[in-house]
């Protein structure tokens, strides 16, 4: 990745699914550092402790599953509870204000 970097095919490297151990093993080795992380994040999994310390380093994060992991749920890995779509908190304000729980 650095040498297309190098090369300028790309601009910025970035990692995905890391936590603050490995990032600071990447720091340690790599010319180029990462300028953005790519983790889970929602309300039922906020990581902060990882976000402070990604702002700390100055790398980027970049949240998805930001309504927790609906897959999980339809696999019967997960419940409903375990998504933020289909929690009351959500739900009850869309249902109040005519709105999808998105």
């Amino acid at each position: 990745m650095e040498e297309l970097v190098k090369e300028g095919l790309v601009r910025h490297i970035g990692v995905s699914n890391v936590g603050c151990v490995k990032i600071i093993d990447v720091i340690k080795y790599a010319k180029i550092r990462p300028s953005v992380l790519q983790v889970e994040m929602h309300p039922f999994l906020t990581q902060d402790k990882l976000l402070r310390f990604t702002h700390m380093q100055g790398i980027q994060v970049m949240a998805y599953s930001n309504f927790g992991s609906l897959s999980y749920v339809q696999l019967g890995m997960a419940t409903d509870s375990d998504t933020c779509l289909l929690s009351a908190a959500i739900l009850e304000p869309a249902s109040k204000y005519n709105k999808t729980p998105a």
